[in-house]
């Protein structure tokens, strides 16, 4: 018993240590302008760029599905919108992503995350529940009304979980925390600024109205203040300062490489639907216009290799992602996310990644 303990606990450690990625996300909005600004911190990933169709058919993936011979799918739906979203863990298992019709949502780790179960309701892998958002709505609205009737979030096993952020076409913003066993939802007239990081919103809010240029008495000195924890407020005082001068890409990501660049960098110019992207291992910046991606059913599935050597506009650079090539992503994704080395050899690592190739044998080519 105690071994089982012991082990238990250390499983539980090494996804801890893990997950705790600290992101930092906003939204930098104005009359003329709507961008999106994402730093995924953690470490050098393996990953790839997808293009998901609409009109797919598809069905809920848990846990247990994934790593069992349990093959019973209580919720199927059909993709409504197309998306490009940014995958660890190989196709419809999005970190992050934009749909065609600019919603945005993206997971970022909160250590006090429980459970919501409606028992009505199939859990659905934290990662496909960020697809089934995205194959959905399209604003941050239509997401929280439908939060309650919508599949269990189901995390990894021995790990605390996320909160999320969204934002839309029209500048709405929310963030999502489970929180005693009930989702606790904060929208724009709550939040004073759309910023998120690893913190529940409040939290960083209220540490941040200590400095001056919050009406605080402490005095912020941003050269001085450069400490990861200091993240939010950096991010916060380069938000509330920003003058327009017809170059907001350009400040967010000025933004990015002042609170700590991330391994993955992230920018949605969303009334102009264009996405920006590097990383960690190709520092170049390139281009998506998600406009001329093709989202219709009769299309292929596409990837792009998130470290590409293409550079500028690299919309004709994607590829038919075949389950062979996902197959790769899997092998590379899920032992980095599960952040557990024995998981890459376990016999339950060897039954997900068939599984994966059953779930999607129909969808992806061989």
């Amino acid at each position: 018993m105690k071994f089982l303990f012991v082990r238990g606990f250390l499983l539980w450690a090494l996804a801890y240590s893990g997950i705790l990625s600290a992101c930092s996300v906003f939204l930098l909005k104005g009359k003329d302008h709507c961008v999106v600004g994402f730093n995924e911190n953690w470490k050098t990933m393996p990953g790839m760029i997808v293009v998901n169709r609409r009109d797919i058919q598809k069905r809920n993936i848990s846990w247990e599905n994934l790593t069992t011979d349990n093959t019973k799918y209580a919720k199927e739906w059909t993709s409504k919108y197309g998306s490009v979203t940014f995958n660890l863990l190989g196709y419809d298992f999005p970190c992050y992503g934009v749909n065609e019709k600019g919603l945005f949502l993206v997971e970022l780790y909160l250590e006090e995350t429980t459970k919501v179960f409606n028992p009505k309701q199939p859990d659905m892998f934290w990662a496909q529940w960020i697809q089934y958002q995205l194959d959905h709505y399209k604003s941050v609205q239509e997401v929280v009304d439908h939060l309650n009737e919508g599949p269990n979030i189901d995390w990894w096993p021995n790990a605390a979980g996320s909160h999320f952020f969204l934002s839309d076409a029209k500048g709405n913003t929310a963030t999502i925390a489970l929180l005693n066993g009930k989702y606790r939802v904060w929208t724009d007239k709550e939040m004073p600024m759309p910023l998120l990081c690893n913190n529940q919103y409040k939290k960083d809010f209220e540490d941040t109205k200590k400095f001056d240029f919050l009406g605080g008495p402490e005095k912020f000195n941003f050269a001085e203040q450069g400490k990861w924890e200091d993240r939010y407020s950096r991010a916060y005082y380069m938000l509330k300062n920003y003058q327009y001068d017809r170059k907001p890409v350009d400040y967010a990501w000025n933004i990015l490489n002042s609170i700590h660049a991330g391994e993955w960098q992230t920018v949605i110019d969303v009334k102009n639907m264009n996405l920006y992207f590097r990383s960690d291992l190709k520092k170049e910046i390139k281009t998506i216009d998600i406009r001329q991606l093709d989202f219709s059913k009769k299309a292929s599935v596409k990837f792009l290799d998130i470290h590409t050597e293409s550079l500028g506009k690299v919309n004709d650079r994607f590829q038919v992602l075949t389950l062979d090539k996902n197959n790769e992503y899997v092998e590379k994704g899920f032992p980095i996310g599960y952040d557990n080395k024995e998981f890459g050899t376990s016999g339950t690592f060897v039954k997900l990644k068939e599984n994966i190739i059953k779930f999607f044998k129909n969808i992806l080519p061989g």
